[in-house]
C-alpha cells in the first residue's frame, strides 16, 4: 500500500508539472505556427531539430538514464552515498568529454546528415542549405540537455521528481520569448537561439536542488570504476534499442521529405498534439516509477515488481485512453484553434488534422510501450527490447511503403500506430516469460470498462461540439476555444461519472491520490 502511496505521488508532482510543460509546449507551437506556418522554413527547422534531439535520446534521458538510474539506485539502497556520488561525478565527466566531440563532429558534419535523413531537400536549394545552417546552431544544445537528463537521474534517485520535471519549461519559454522578440529581424533562426539558451537552462534550474542536497562533486575520469564499466554494458544495448526506435522516426521523416511541402510540419505538429497527453501521462507515469521499480529490482522483491508495474499500467490506460478517444472526435476542432492563424493555413490544418487521426489510433501503444521498455531497464535488460526493436523497424519501414501510397504523409503515422501496437504485444509477452504472469487477464473487466466510458466521452464531445458549431461563428478565435473547451470539460465530467458508476477504482479513490499528491513535500 505504501508503494502505490509513493507511485501516486511521484507520479501525481511529474503529471501536473508535465502537464504545465506541455501547456508552454503548446504555446510554443501556436507561436511558431503563426510565425512561420507549415512551409519550407518549418520543414528545414524541425528536421534540422530533430537531429540534436534524438542524439539527446541516445546521451540523454533514454539510454543514459536507462542505465544509470538502477546503478545509482542500487548504490543508494545499500546504503553507499559516497560511491554513489563518485559513481555520478564520473559518469558526468565522461559524459561530458563525449557530449564535446560529439557536439564538434556534429557542427563538421551537419552537409552529410541533411543528405541522409532529409534526402528530399536537394530539389529545393534553399531548403537544403537552411538546414544546414540550423544544425549547426542548434546542435550544441544535444549538450547541455544531455547533462541536464543526468541532473534528472539523479534527483529522481533521491526522489525528487518537481524541478527536474519543471525543467523542460525553460525550452518552451526561451523558444516563445526569442521568437515573438527576433522573428521579425532573424527569422527562423530566432528560434534556434531560443533553442540553444533552453538547453542551457534546463541544466541551471537543478543545479541548486542538487547544491541543497549537498550532493558532492569530484572532478575524476575513472574508467575502471566497477559502477562505470557495468553502466557501459547496460548503455551499448540501451542505445542501440533507442537508434532503433528512432530509425522510424528518421524514415518517416526521410519519406515525408519527398512529398509536397508542409508534410514534415503536419507530421511535427500533428505528433505534438499527441506528444501533450503522451507526456502528461504516458512519460510522467513512467519517469515515476522507474526508480521505485529499480529499487525494487535492487531488493530482487519480484512480486512488488509486478504489483507496481501493474498498478501503474492501469493509471496510465485509465487517462490515456479516453485521452486517445478525445483527440480523435476532436482532432479538427483542435487543430484549428491551436494552429490556424497568422500564415498557417486551412490546407495546413486538413493536413495536420488527418495526421492527427492516425496517430491518436497508437496513443495507448506509445505510452504503454514506454512503461515496459523502462521495466526492462530497471531489470537491467537492455537487450531484450533492442532484439524487438529490430524487428519492428522492419515492420514500420514495410508499412510505411505501403501506406503511403494510399494516405500520403497520414500513412506514415497510421504505419507508426500499428507498428507500436505490434511492439507492445511482443514485449508484454517477453516481460511476462522473464518475471511471470502479470495478471494482465484480470484486467479485462477494467478495460472494457474505461472503453466504454471513453466511448461515451467521444459521443458527448462530438454532440456539444456540434451544438456550438451550430450557434457559434466558428471563424472567431474566441468562439473556437469555447467549442473545444466546452467539448473537452463535458466529455471528461461525463466520463469519470460513467467510470464512477461502472466501479472503477481509480475514479473512487481519485480524491484520495489527490490529497496525497498535495500534501508532498517534494
Amino acid at each position: 500500500m505504501e508503494t502505490k502511496h509513493k507511485i501516486v505521488k511521484y507520479a501525481g508532482i511529474v503529471i501536473i508539472a508535465t502537464i504545465f510543460c506541455r501547456i508552454l509546449g503548446l504555446g510554443r507551437e501556436i507561436v511558431i505556427s503563426n510565425r512561420f506556418g507549415a512551409g519550407v522554413e518549418t520543414d528545414a527547422f524541425f528536421i534540422a531539430f530533430m537531429i540534436p534531439n534524438l542524439l539527446r535520446s541516445f546521451l540523454g534521458e533514454g539510454a543514459l538514464n536507462s542505465a544509470f538510474i538502477p546503478i545509482f539506485a542500487e548504490h543508494l539502497t545499500n546504503h553507499d552515498r559516497k560511491k554513489a556520488e563518485y559513481f555520478a561525478s564520473n559518469v558526468l565527466n565522461i559524459l561530458i568529454i563525449i557530449l564535446i566531440i560529439v557536439v564538434a563532429l556534429g557542427i563538421w558534419g551537419a552537409p552529410l546528415l541533411i543528405d541522409i535523413i532529409a534526402i528530399g531537400f536537394k530539389n529545393n536549394i534553399y531548403k537544403y542549405q537552411l538546414a544546414i545552417n540550423l544544425t549547426r546552431i542548434m546542435f550544441p544544445y544535444i549538450g547541455f540537455v544531455a547533462v541536464a537528463a543526468l541532473f534528472m537521474g539523479i534527483l529522481n534517485s533521491y526522489n525528487h521528481f518537481l524541478v527536474p520535471a519543471l525543467s523542460p519549461a525553460m525550452l518552451n519559454i526561451s523558444v516563445i520569448v526569442f521568437a515573438l522578440t527576433l522573428s521579425y529581424k532573424y527569422g527562423i533562426f530566432s528560434i534556434a537561439w531560443g533553442v540553444i539558451l533552453g538547453g542551457i537552462g534546463q541544466a541551471l534550474i537543478q543545479t541548486p536542488v542538487l547544491i541543497r542536497k549537498k550532493i558532492k562533486y569530484s572532478f575524476v575520469v575513472d574508467f575502471n570504476d566497477p559502477g562505470t564499466k557495468k553502466l557501459l554494458k547496460l548503455l551499448i544495448p540501451a542505445m542501440i534499442g533507442l537508434a532503433i526506435s528512432e530509425i522510424n522516426v528518421i524514415v518517416d521523416k526521410t519519406i515525408a521529405s519527398t512529398l509536397i511541402n508542409g508534410s514534415i510540419s503536419a507530421l511535427y505538429y500533428s505528433n505534438r498534439l499527441v506528444q501533450f497527453p503522451l507526456g502528461a501521462f504516458g512519460i510522467a507515469i513512467s519517469i515515476a516509477i522507474f526508480p521505485t521499480l529499480a529499487k525494487q529490482t535492487a531488493k530482487n522483491n519480484i512480486t512488488e515488481f509486478k504489483k507496481s508495474l501493474l498498478f501503474s499500467l492501469r493509471i496510465l490506460l485509465f487517462f490515456i485512453v479516453p485521452s486517445a478517444v478525445g483527440l480523435i472526435v476532436l482532432k479538427d476542432s483542435l487543430t484549428r484553434l491551436i494552429y490556424e492563424h497568422g500564415i498557417f493555413s486551412r490546407v495546413a490544418t486538413n493536413m495536420t488534422a488527418s495526421a492527427l487521426l492516425y496517430y491518436s489510433i497508437g496513443l495507448f501503444a506509445y505510452a504503454c510501450v514506454r512503461l515496459i521498455t523502462m521495466s526492462f531497464y530497471a531489470l537491467k535488460d537492455t537487450k531484450t527490447p533492442v532484439k524487438i526493436g529490430i524487428y519492428i523497424v522492419l515492420i514500420n519501414i514495410a508499412l510505411d511503403l505501403i501506406l503511403i501510397r494510399y494516405l500520403a504523409h497520414s500513412g506514415l503515422a497510421l504505419a507508426t500506430s500499428v507498428a507500436a501496437i505490434i511492439n507492445l504485444i511482443i514485449l508484454l509477452k517477453f516481460l511476462q516469460d522473464k518475471i511471470g504472469n502479470l495478471g494482465l487477464k484480470s484486467q479485462t473487466s477494467f478495460l472494457i470498462k474505461i472503453i466504454i466510458s471513453s466511448i461515451c466521452l467521444g459521443i458527448v464531445c462530438v454532440l456539444v461540439g456540434n451544438y456550438f458549431g451550430s450557434v457559434l461563428d466558428l471563424n472567431d478565435k474566441y468562439n473556437q476555444i469555447i467549442q473545444v473547451t466546452a467539448s473537452i470539460f463535458s466529455g471528461g465530467l461525463v466520463y469519470f461519472i460513467i467510470s464512477y458508476i461502472l466501479g472503477v477504482k481509480e475514479v473512487r479513490n481519485l480524491k484520495q491520490s489527490i490529497k496525497t499528491i498535495l500534501r508532498s513535500k517534494e
